[in-house]
């Protein structure tokens, strides 16, 4: 009975751990879409707006995700 518990509570622990990965993971790669995208912009010497910035690397970054799910 105790083992039990004690080996849902390492799951549940495993599984709260590794979503908090993926989440900054997953911000740490948005913001590295939201350089390159300022950055290229910058080269090209365009003035978008920052939403359109944010709006870019946010589809950018949801594109990358979904793609890398499929092989």
């Amino acid at each position: 009975m105790i083992g039990e518990a004690a080996g849902t509570a390492g799951a549940v622990l495993t599984l709260v751990i590794s979503a908090l990965i993926l989440v900054v993971l997953g911000l740490v790669f948005f913001l590295v879409n939201l350089w390159i995208i300022q950055f290229a912009a910058e080269l090209l010497k365009l003035q978008p707006d920052a939403s359109m910035v944010v709006l870019s690397a946010a589809i950018l970054s949801a594109a990358s995700m979904i793609g890398s799910k499929h092989n």
